[in-house]
């Protein structure tokens, strides 16, 4: 008896792709389709700065509190923080967070 293998995997336009930053203490999946683009990720405790934000992202915090640094302000389950394109991305939390980001 034979069993036929599946063809491989090949990368399209909505592929998932892995990001990881800061050593693995920031990680995340993600996905582009037609400037839709969306990631979900999770930061371990710690203070990030990913720059200045090239267009809009949006981003859901789902569990924990997210602190964006260049406002003082915290973000906690449900609630959304905007970052305008030239804005600082600037985070930091002292739990684990996870979140999800909407780009453009």
């Amino acid at each position: 008896m034979s069993i036929d293998s599946p063809d491989p995997i090949e990368e399209s336009p909505t592929a998932i792709k892995h990001n990881s930053y800061y050593d693995g203490k920031v990680q995340s999946l993600g996905f582009s389709r037609e400037n839709n683009d969306a990631t979900v990720g999770v930061l371990e405790p710690g203070e990030y700065d990913f720059g200045r934000a090239s267009r809009r992202e949006t981003i859901k915090v789902v569990h924990g509190t997210l602190h964006h640094i260049p406002t003082n302000r915290d973000f906690s389950e449900s609630q959304v923080l905007t970052v305008e394109p030239g804005e600082e991305i600037k985070l930091s939390c002292a739990e684990h967070v996870a979140y999800v980001c909407y780009y453009g």
